[in-house]
């Protein structure tokens, strides 16, 4: 037994009080015989045995008053025989892994964490004074600790400094193997590595042979392991949202996106009907409800239109439970904002069908889409003011007049796009003298593959057979997806130069002639189609793969393709980011303190690890936000996987001769002692006062 307060115990000498005071009243009479009183004396013998055994007992009662206040005072403490710290090995260097893992924020009242905190300050009061210690608390960036010392203020105050769990996935088998390395630093020959954790079974590798240390004579030896199970025992039911999938929703209409969600449920028990929120910015947007069966998993879906463009921000969350952390997936979307198009027709007819733009102009305005489209005849069209728009499509357009290309040229490297396509109206001559400052190849001929009516046209006519899927345009066109362009046949096409400068090459024919070519111009971009967007030429207007692929050329020449595909990091993991041309990266700020990032040679910047999930933006050296880079930070799923190893399976992989398994804080006394000796003086107190009144 230990007393925090030992000096307390001097008060324990009044209890000789009652003692002295008895020894001291003890009254010696002399002996007078009286013949006429002994008969009083004999009925007194009857009540005599009585009386003492009354003056017994308020002389236990005061004392036990009188021991019991100071020994409460001096706060006794019972030593446990199986404490955590204390083996009857002798002394032993002791290394404290505390585990803070996503998993560690469950709660029931008090997160598994705070337990954590609580078992590593009484492992580290369990120590005796002949063995040093050391702590590593087990993160996702978990650092090698120092050697084994008997500065046990520092070691404390290193617990009490993450006062919480990380978000992040933690390597128990690593953090096991720092903490072997550092006992080594100890001369001790008794070695002890106490792991406090939920024990579940995600942060263990048992496929690896388990730590251990030197034992000085060249060879090693597992250390003592000591386990401090925070859930003492109990199964740790959750549920949590593993995946969040985000699509354009294009039948809801334009800027229309589709969250769909799943959620895994790892517990014994059934989900009915939990809440789903889709939350934009701060407002709830839509709201469902999910049922998941034991131990499997269920999809939804929410969809929401926006009713403007830019960069989102938002999560969709579930009904908080134990572990709410993993109850929310955070998102960043880049909503198209709405796209302008001149579409300029080079070949109207009053028979629609036989139009130029008879395919392009529904293509670009069809349900969904962010283009809106002002279509006009070439005279029209070409006196239009240009800086209006966005994008200008010239589809079997003469070539413009040299006023009009220097307009065309001015919009381009201001940053607007410019879409050129061929037909009967094209005169390279023209087009070659007029535009060769803006297309991306010099145009050379027409070739004709094959007469369209002809009975074998389909043998000879062309297909595209060299298509850049890695670029952002055709990166959807894989597989099956891909069809509609590989099937689509070309019986004539403009030849282009070999060389151009700036320009590339993003599909091609069969004969390896250039189909669509595009070059970098100023601030915009041009895109050369070779063919024709009707049917004079070819039937790609006719193919399934002609619709996405117009409107996605609109959105890369408007510079806001790019801008679909969401910039997503593991929390503990790093992401590489590329500024635009012109732009350095000076902050990275979110729901935490400042990430760390640093430039590399290739002019990206290599941002992390991300400690905390959510929206994080980029900030450029003049301030500004850089909305193309923002990023979500979301959780492993991994660590929502509270299923736990079993106390055998433990055993049997440290080894049970090394293994001991210590009671937690959950299974100690809530009353401590000192406590129960209050109140025993408290009835002593109230004895002593009824035998008095008798």
């Amino acid at each position: 037994m230990t007393f925090a307060n030992p000096l307390a115990l001097l008060g324990c000498l009044a209890a000789l009080i009652p003692l002295l005071v008895h020894l001291f009243d003890r009254r010696r009479p002399k002996a007078h015989p009286f013949a006429a009183i002994s008969f009083v004396l004999r009925s007194q013998k009857r009540t005599a045995s009585r009386l003492k055994l009354k003056r017994l007992l308020l002389y236990a009662l005061r004392t036990l008053i009188l021991l019991a206040i100071p020994l409460a005072l001096a706060k006794p403490q019972l030593a446990k025989e199986a404490a955590a710290a204390a083996s009857a090995r002798g002394p032993a260097a002791t290394a404290i892994v505390v585990d803070a893992s996503l998993s560690m924020r469950w709660q029931d009242g008090k997160s598994l964490y705070t337990r954590a905190r609580d078992e590593a300050r009484e492992a580290l009061k369990e120590l005796s004074a002949e063995e040093p210690a050391t702590v590593l608390l087990c993160g996702p960036d978990a650092k090698p600790p120092a050697a084994p010392s008997f500065e046990r203020a520092r070691l404390r105050a290193l617990v009490d400094e993450a006062e919480e769990a990380s978000f992040g996935p933690a390597n128990l088998h690593r953090c096991l193997e720092l903490a072997a390395r550092a006992l080594e630093d100890s001369p001790l020959p008794g070695k002890r590595i106490v792991l406090v954790s939920d024990m579940a079974a995600h942060g263990f590798h048992l496929e690896v042979p388990p730590p251990t240390v030197a034992d000085g004579k060249g060879g090693r030896v597992k250390p003592e392991v000591v386990l401090r199970d925070v859930a003492s025992g109990q199964a740790l039911p959750n549920a949590a949202l593993v995946d969040l999938q985000v699509e354009p929703a294009t039948q809801v209409g334009p800027r229309a996106f589709q969250f769909t969600f799943t959620v895994r449920n790892f517990s014994d028990t059934p989900l009915t009907d939990v809440e789903a929120a889709l939350v934009v910015g701060n407002r709830t947007v839509a709201k469902g409800f999910v049922s998941v069966p034991a131990g499997g998993t269920a999809r939804k879906a929410l969809t929401h239109r926006f009713e403007a463009g830019g960069t989102v921000q938002g999560e969709v969350a579930l009904a908080p439970d134990a572990l709410a952390d993993d109850n929310r997936r955070p998102f960043v979307l880049h909503v198209p904002e709405e796209l302008k198009v001149l579409l300029v027709n080079g070949a109207p007819a009053a028979q629609r069908f036989r139009d130029e733009a008879f395919f392009l102009e529904p293509a670009l305005t069809s349900p969904g889409s962010p283009v809106h489209t002002t279509l006009r005849d070439a005279e029209a069209g070409l006196r239009e003011d240009f800086s209006k728009y966005d994008v200008l499509y010239l589809v079997n357009v003469p070539a413009p007049e040299p006023d009009v290309v220097t307009r065309l040229s001015r919009f381009v490297e201001a940053g607007g796009g410019l879409f050129l396509s061929m037909g009967d109206h094209v005169e390279v001559a023209a087009y070659n003298e007029r535009l060769r400052a803006l297309l991306p190849r010099p145009l050379r001929d027409v070739r004709t593959a094959a007469e369209r009516d002809a009975p074998d046209a389909d043998a000879h006519a062309e297909r595209l057979s060299q298509v850049d899927t890695a670029h952002p345009l055709f990166s959807p066109f894989t597989g099956q997806a891909g069809e509609g362009l590989q099937s689509a046949r070309f019986f004539r096409y403009v030849l282009l130069e070999a060389q151009g400068e700036g320009s590339q090459v993003l599909a091609a024919f069969q004969d390896g002639a250039p189909a669509l070519a595009v070059a970098q111009r100023g601030k915009g971009r041009v895109a050369l189609f070779t063919s024709t967007v009707d049917r004079d030429w070819g039937d790609l207007a006719i193919r399934t793969s002609f619709l996405p692929l117009m409107q996605r050329m609109a959105a890369f020449l408007a510079g806001a393709l790019e801008e679909r595909e969401e910039l997503r990091v593991k929390v503990g993991d790093s992401l590489v980011l590329t500024p635009p041309k012109g732009e350095s990266v000076a902050e990275v700020v979110g729901p935490a303190e400042g990430v760390p990032f640093h430039a590399q040679e290739d002019g990206s910047v290599r941002v992390g690890p991300v400690p905390v999930p959510g929206a994080w933006q980029v900030k450029s050296a003049k301030g500004e936000t850089l909305s193309a880079l923002t990023f979500a930070a979301v959780l492993d799923g991994s660590e929502s996987d509270l299923a736990r190893v079993s106390p055998e399976a433990l055993e049997a992989y440290f080894g049970a001769e090394t293994v001991t398994q210590a009671s937690t804080g959950s299974e100690r006394p809530q009353v401590p002692l000192w406590t129960w000796l209050i109140a025993a003086a408290a009835l002593a107190f109230f004895c002593e006062g009824l035998l008095l009144r008798k």
